[in-house]
């Protein structure tokens, strides 16, 4: 019974490639997207401060940004890839415009799809630095046959300093599904990497459950599940393979479910220098965030 429950977990088909690139401008209608203006121009950083945070809805913006705010590493912050925050019309702005005006920062911001009560959920990136050639892509659509979600990816150009390719990097946010045995985690996050240029940082919630599930509905947990699966090791094996630093290790902790230790989020870099990460815990969502620092190589 467990080679057959095994083999099911390893044929979970999705149902499409996902969608190419499309610029934000593009995108209308319910899913309509937004972009901040610039932010007030800063000196060319030789360190860059980048955190994957996972808010869970931000049903309290406030509270999140004091939250943030008093926190040691998250606070310096120059890039802030959030996943799982949500746009009501019955509220004056989106919650991503909301965190990003009380942290001092510029904002994009693109629905992946819709929920109850009028609202839209996706992903943003809140940077104190410009953001250019702002770009959404759909990953492939796993169809579950209860609570199947459209995941994206959400990129753009982070804009560093005011002339050559090495002032510019690459930043992309994604949201993996939960329930996918970790061969179909890696087809699902390929199409968000595969073009990247050299320059590139990639965070977000990659949904590393540490066990194997069963036609996206029964998890093979604890003795039963795969050792040699580990989602999260494998996604870090996947990054390394194409030249990414990480951030946090596999037995890192991002997430605070009961009874197991999890790690879901982790933020990886190409092409810059590794100077130190971790999981900082700050209060305001169900995840912890993760931070990570790097090496520009644009200054002396």
């Amino acid at each position: 019974m467990r080679a057959l429950l095994l083999l099911l977990a390893a044929c979970t088909p999705f149902s499409n490639d996902g969608t190419d690139w499309t610029p934000l401008a593009e995108i209308t209608g319910e899913l309509a997207t937004e972009q901040g203006p610039d932010p007030a121009p800063l000196d060319v950083p030789c360190t860059l401060h980048v955190v994957t945070f996972n808010v869970h809805f931000a049903d309290d913006v406030p509270n999140l940004a004091a939250q943030i705010q008093a926190s040691q590493f998250v606070s310096q912050a120059d890039v802030i890839v959030i996943q799982e925050i949500r746009r009501y019309t019955n509220e004056p702005e989106s919650r991503a415009q909301h965190l990003a005006e009380l942290l001092g920062m510029t904002w994009i911001y693109a629905p992946a799809h819709t929920v109850d009560g009028g609202g839209v959920h996706g992903l943003a990136i809140l940077s104190k630095f410009p953001l250019a050639n702002a770009e959404m892509k759909q990953l492939p659509y796993m169809d579950y046959p209860e609570f199947p979600e459209q995941r994206i990816a959400l990129r753009a150009d982070l804009v560093l300093g005011p002339s050559s390719e090495i002032d510019v990097a690459k930043i992309i946010d994604v949201h993996l599904d939960t329930r996918l045995p970790p061969s179909d985690r890696i087809r699902q996050l390929d199409p968000a990497l595969y073009d990247a240029p050299e320059r590139t940082i990639i965070g977000g919630d990659f949904n590393t459950l540490p066990w194997t599930w069963v036609s996206g509905a029964v998890p093979l947990i604890s003795s039963e599940a795969v050792t040699d699966e580990q989602s999260a090791k494998i996604v870090d094996g996947y990054f390394a393979d194409n030249g990414f630093a990480r951030s946090v290790e596999y037995d890192a902790v991002t997430a605070r479910a009961p009874v197991f230790d999890i790690r879901l989020d982790n933020v990886y870099a190409r092409t810059f220098t590794r100077l130190g990460g971790d999981v900082e815990h700050v209060d305001g969502s169900d995840h912890w965030p993760v931070w990570f620092d790097v090496a520009t190589g644009i200054c002396l």
